[in-house]
């Protein structure tokens, strides 16, 4: 099954557009193709319409799924992440369930992903696997990626790609200011695809 057709059997996500989950699957089938080492994490898994295509894409092969959520909708917002466009977004919104998200992996008979539920400012690099080959933050806001970005760096591997969603989100202003602030000192070739920013860590 090619990345199209995955895309049009995905369980339902509107917070990931079509051509956005394009992107994401071509470059971690790359890095697959690339057999760059290391597993594959989500930081923001939401309600796991992302997440069971990332583990389609895995079935073939040896590597794992990590997932991340705090399963308690969207933390408060810090000064970096007001904008007049993003209203909408409040504390709370965006509840998940950590059962839809294992029952959606059951349905598409793919092997359980390993899950933990916490805010990402309480993981620690031992919650993370210790190789990472391809990682999808979708935190939505300043802080959560600055979490995110500060967890997963030190145990990107050569060949390694980083997805940020809402970096180019003018309703979610945090993500391109979290990511600007990291790529000064942690350099990184960046690429822009719909809202995404796709990191090629150097």
């Amino acid at each position: 099954m090619n990345i199209d057709q995955l895309i049009a059997r995905r369980p339902t996500n509107d917070q990931i557009t079509h051509a956005e989950l394009r992107v994401i699957l071509h470059e971690l089938a790359a890095t697959l193709d690339q057999q760059v080492p290391g597993e594959v994490v989500e930081l923001g898994c939401y309600n796991g319409g992302t997440s069971v295509l990332l583990g389609q894409l895995l079935k073939p092969t040896t590597k794992r799924l990590w997932l991340y959520d705090s399963f308690s909708g969207l933390p408060t917002k810090t000064i970096q992440d007001q904008s007049p466009a993003g209203q909408q977004f409040q504390a709370g919104q965006l509840t998940a369930s950590r059962q839809l998200v294992e029952k959606r992996f059951r349905q598409a008979n793919l092997p359980r992903p390993r899950i933990k539920r916490a805010w990402f400012a309480d993981l620690t690099p031992s919650d993370l696997p210790e190789q990472i080959c391809f990682a999808f933050l979708d935190g939505d806001y300043y802080q959560s990626l600055r979490d995110s970005l500060r967890l997963i760096w030190p145990k990107l591997q050569p060949g390694a790609v980083v997805v940020v969603d809402d970096y180019a989100n003018e309703a979610l202003p945090g993500a391109a200011r979290a990511v600007d602030e990291w790529l000064v000192q942690h350099p990184a070739k960046r690429r822009l695809e719909q809202s995404l920013a796709v990191l090629y860590p150097r």
